[in-house]
């Protein structure tokens, strides 16, 4: 079996990036504020755990880094930028643009709801983000408040299409019968195992303006079944 190696310290080196300092961790891996010597610049390099046989890792690591290619040619200023992606000891990671604020879902449980008029703004520019990432053929599949980052002037800029999938190609990045994206935010051709577009996206920012606006989730079960019969048959409370 073959995942992600340990977690690095400051000074240590991923690529040719050296780690400043852990960021955080998630379902995918770790994240670390770290420093391109030869641009002298700061990034967000993600590493991503591809756990299975090693047969199956080394084609998921295929997948994975041929899709970044896809991310990385988004360029738009409510999109976080992929600026590399590569492998290191085993270890793959992606390079990201530093976005030096809280996540949207660190917001919401700092304060709750947020006013309509920053609600709609916020959307607005995240909107904006998958429509130029749509019309590159790259469905995010992840939308969801902590994948939004807000930078120091309050604005959004929509994080990880590094682990998108590209419309027409199918790529899994979990073992079978393993759900890729938030379950409370999925759409429901998501939950069904459908081929998915760029409506799924726009479903799941439906999602987070309803959460915006109301301080709660649309789809709050307590378990995988009830999220997904929710999603499948029911609305939202108004």
């Amino acid at each position: 079996m073959t995942g992600e190696a340990g977690g690095r310290q400051a000074g240590d080196r991923l690529g040719r990036y050296r780690i400043v300092r852990r960021l955080g961790s998630g379902a995918m891996g770790e994240v670390y504020l770290a420093e391109d010597p030869q641009i002298e610049r700061r990034l967000a390099v993600k590493t991503v755990r591809l756990h299975g046989p090693d047969d199956q890792v080394a084609e998921r690591k295929q997948r994975l880094l041929r899709e970044a290619k896809a991310a990385g040619r988004l360029l738009h200023p409510h999109v976080v930028t992929l600026f590399d992606a590569g492998e290191d000891e085993g270890t793959v990671f992606l390079a990201f643009e530093y976005v030096e604020g809280p996540d949207l879902g660190e917001r919401l449980r700092a304060g709750g709801s947020v006013p309509v008029e920053e609600a709609l703004r916020l959307v607005r520019q995240c909107a904006g983000a998958l429509e130029a990432a749509h019309s590159r053929s790259v469905v995010h599949r992840d939308l969801k408040p902590a994948n939004i980052l807000l930078t120091p002037e309050g604005d959004a800029q929509v994080a990880d299409f590094g682990i998108a999938k590209v419309v027409g190609q199918q790529t899994e990045l979990t073992t079978t019968g393993t759900v890729i994206g938030s379950p409370q935010y999925m759409s429901p051709e998501q939950v069904r195992g459908e081929t998915l577009d760029g409506r799924t996206d726009l479903f799941s920012l439906g999602t987070v303006l309803y959460e915006l606006l109301s301080g709660s989730r649309a789809f709050s079960g307590d378990t995988i079944t009830t999220l997904v019969y929710q999603i499948l048959n029911q609305e939202p409370v108004d």
